[in-house]
């Protein structure tokens, strides 16, 4: 086994990044598979969420 080079706080936290990037993969993977149009759902939600933000903008005045 390789030994830690760094306090002993800091060595157990060493592989915790890879862990929890795993287990996102793996979370988004799962959801990809399950149902892939999801996707085209988020997307749809994110341009009705903008289209709201940019007619909110709009219907706002200037201070002068």
């Amino acid at each position: 086994m390789k030994s830690c080079n760094v306090p002993p706080p800091r060595c157990a936290e060493q592989g915790q990044a890879t862990v929890e990037y795993t287990i996102v993969v793996l979370l988004s993977v799962t959801v990809l598979v399950a149902r892939p149009d999801v996707i085209v759902e988020l997307v749809r939600v994110l341009r009705d969420i903008y289209l709201a933000f940019v007619y909110a903008i709009s219907l706002s005045s200037l201070p002068i």
